[in-house]
C-alpha cells in the first residue's frame, strides 16, 4: 500500500506544469526581449524591431498600442524601463537604443561607439535613476556605460576591462548585466569565462574565472540572482544544445566562488531569472527549474525557448514561432 501510494505522489508531482500559449504573430517573429509590464500586460521586443504589448490572457487579443516611433531598428535584444523612459536596444554592429517617454510625446535615438568606432550592444539594465550598459569589446577592452540621471544623458565608464583572447558578452537574451544593489555586474564568454564587477558606478573593476568550457561559442550567456551573494550562472555552447555538461555554475559568495551545478539544466541556456525562492532557464531544447540556488534543475518543457519574465503568479517564456508560453510558478 505504501509503495502504490509513494508511486501516485512520484507520478503526480513529476507531471509537467499546465500552460497556457499567448501567440501574438507569425511563425517567423520571435522576442529575444520579454518584461513584465503591468498587470495584464507583457513587453516585447522582436527580431522584426518592433516592440509590442501583448495581453496575458490568452483569448484576449494582442494590444499594440505603444508609441510608434519614426526610427528604424534592426532588431530588439533587450528592453527596459524607469519611471521616465522606455529603453529598447538594438544589437547590431552599429547599435542604437531607442528611449521612448512614457506618454509617447517624445522619442529619441541614443547612439553608442567606443574608440570612436561601432560596437555591438548585449544588455542594459536600470535601477531607480541609475542605468548600465554593456557592449562587445572594441580594441581590447569592453565598452561600458553608465547613467545617474534616469537615461537622460549616457558615458563611457571611468574605469577600463580588458578584454582575453576571444571574450566577449553574449545578447541572446539581454541578461548578460545587472545592478545589483547598486553594483554594476556583468558576465562574459568565449574562451574565457568570467563574472566581472564594479563597487564604484564603473570607475574600477574586479573579476573571477567562471569554469565554463572554453571555446568561442562557449561560456556564460545569461546571469540570474536572489541577492548579491547568491548568484546563477548558465550558458554552454549554443552548437550542441543537448549537451548538458557545464551548462551552469552558482556562486554562494558573491561571485568570488563559482560551483558547478550537480544535476545541471538539460542544455544549453540562454536565459535565467529568479523568483520567489526559484530559478528557472530555458534554451533551445527546453525549460528547466531550481530551487537550491542552482546546484540540481528539473526539466519542465521541452519548448525551444529564448527568455523569460515573471509576475506573481506566472512565469512567461518567449519562444519562437510567434508565442509566448504562461506557467504556473513553481512553489
Amino acid at each position: 500500500m505504501k509503495i502504490l501510494l509513494t508511486l501516485l505522489l512520484v507520478i503526480c508531482f513529476a507531471r509537467p506544469p499546465k500552460f497556457e500559449v499567448l501567440t501574438y504573430s507569425n511563425a517567423n517573429v520571435h522576442a529575444r526581449s520579454i518584461q513584465d509590464f503591468s498587470k495584464n500586460e507583457l513587453l516585447l521586443g522582436t527580431n522584426e524591431g518592433k516592440f509590442v504589448l501583448i495581453s496575458k490572457n490568452a483569448k484576449q487579443p494582442v494590444s499594440m498600442y505603444l508609441p510608434t516611433t519614426v526610427h528604424t531598428i534592426k532588431e530588439i535584444r533587450d528592453a527596459d524601463k524607469n519611471e521616465q523612459f522606455l529603453f529598447f536596444m538594438q544589437s547590431n554592429d552599429e547599435s542604437h537604443v531607442l528611449r521612448e517617454k512614457w506618454n509617447g510625446k517624445e522619442d529619441c535615438l541614443l547612439n553608442f561607439s567606443h574608440h570612436e568606432k561601432p560596437v555591438f550592444l548585449d544588455g542594459i539594465a536600470l535601477q531607480d535613476s541609475l542605468g548600465f550598459l554593456l557592449g562587445d569589446p572594441v580594441d581590447g577592452d569592453f565598452a561600458l556605460y553608465r547613467t545617474q540621471n534616469f537615461g537622460e544623458s549616457w558615458e563611457a565608464c571611468p574605469g577600463k576591462v580588458y578584454s582575453q583572447v576571444n571574450e566577449a558578452a553574449y545578447a541572446a537574451s539581454g541578461t548578460t548585466n545587472h545592478i545589483i544593489d547598486g553594483d554594476f555586474v556583468f558576465i562574459s564568454g568565449g574562451e574565457t569565462t568570467r563574472f566581472i564587477w564594479s563597487e564604484d558606478l564603473g570607475t574600477s573593476w574586479k573579476s573571477v574565472k567562471i569554469p565554463f568550457e572554453s571555446c568561442k561559442t562557449c561560456g556564460a550567456y545569461s546571469l540570474a540572482y536572489r541577492n548579491r551573494k547568491e548568484l546563477v550562472a548558465v550558458g554552454g555552447d549554443y552548437t550542441r544544445p543537448n549537451e548538458s555538461v557545464n551548462t551552469c555554475f552558482y556562486s554562494l559568495d558573491g561571485g568570488q566562488s563559482w560551483q558547478a551545478s550537480k544535476n545541471p539544466p538539460s542544455g544549453y541556456r540562454s536565459s535565467v531569472i529568479y523568483a520567489n525562492g526559484v530559478y528557472y532557464a530555458c534554451g533551445t531544447n527546453g525549460i528547466d527549474y531550481s530551487t537550491d540556488h542552482g546546484q540540481n534543475w528539473q526539466k519542465i518543457s521541452t519548448e525551444n525557448a529564448l527568455s523569460l519574465c515573471t509576475d506573481k503568479k506566472h512565469l512567461y517564456v518567449s519562444c519562437v514561432k510567434g508565442k509566448v508560453l504562461k506557467i504556473k510558478l513553481v512553489k
